[in-house]
């Protein structure tokens, strides 16, 4: 896997560029934005322009690549449909006429409908009923499906880390009051650099058509997470549903661990949160 074209560049594709590129991959990193292009050029990383609106005509997905991370997302106002589903369709297929061996989608770990607190792993069930969640799902569906090269879905937990963490979030205006969920339930947290770790592990090791779930493997509860991320920041714990009978529900990284081999850096929220305070 000499060649990787990570589609949508952002925050987590920056970190799974500057993995592969330290061992020696040859990367390039799309992105919509000149700004941002030049950002990622100044970082380290060669960029091209892309445009998800036309995918399968884009010059960007000329070449010749090996493996291609697509991890594209909608931002504020953006077409979901398209970014989530349609678009990484497209670009796999267009890809895969110039010779893509792998195709890894990052997903979410928000496809899993349960909220009793059950234990989870990557035969259960995920049923998201609508939103973003049932895009996901359809897309993990339509690439699975696909046979013209090595397709893998990655789900991953909740994404911190430096500048994106509940330590800066607490201290915004106004986030205490838009902060939803039952304190009781279960999150599934993996710290931003073990979130690229695990992409990376699953396009070079990857079994083709496979699931692997991007989590921590430490549970914890909402209110947990925050109280202990409010004593770092030094600000007061925000108040949370205590009645809500959301009990959320708590997922395995079992898999990624024991077959890709990936050695998470912050294997809980207290190491991970602590390494960013």
């Amino acid at each position: 896997m000499k060649k990787t074209l990570i589609i949508g560049c952002g925050y987590l594709g920056k970190r799974i560029a500057h993995n592969l590129q330290e061992t020696g991959i040859e990367v390039c990193g799309t992105t919509r934005s000149e700004a941002r292009a030049a950002e990622l050029e100044a970082d380290g990383i060669p960029a091209a322009m892309l445009e998800l609106e036309t995918a399968g005509e884009a010059a960007a997905l000329e070449g010749e690549w090996e493996a291609a991370v697509y991890c594209a997302a909608p931002g504020k106002g953006g077409r979901e449909a398209l970014v989530v589903r349609d678009a990484a369709a497209a670009c796999r297929d267009r890809l895969a006429e110039n010779g893509l061996r792998r195709f890894v989608y990052v997903s979410s770990t928000g496809v899993y409908h349960q909220d009793s607190g059950e234990l989870l792993d990557e035969t259960s069930p995920a049923e998201p009923p609508e939103g973003r969640s049932a895009l996901l799902r359809e897309a993990e569906e339509i690439i699975l499906e696909g046979a013209a090269c090595d397709n893998i879905v990655v789900r991953l937990g909740g994404l911190y880390g430096p500048g994106r963490s509940p330590i800066e979030w607490l201290r915004r205006p106004g986030f205490r009051e838009r902060l939803g969920g039952s304190a009781e339930a279960w999150m599934n947290w993996i710290h931003i650099d073990d979130a690229a770790a695990a992409v990376c592990a699953a396009a070079r090791r990857g079994r083709k058509g496979e699931l692997y779930l991007g989590v921590d493997g430490a549970p914890v509860k909402r209110i947990d997470f925050y109280q202990f991320a409010a004593e770092l920041a030094g600000e007061e714990p925000p108040e949370l549903d205590t009645a809500s009978a959301d009990r959320g529900k708590r997922l395995s990284n079992r898999k990624l661990v024991e077959e890709l081999g990936v050695s998470l850096l912050y294997p809980d929220y207290r190491r991970g949160l602590a390494s960013i305070a």
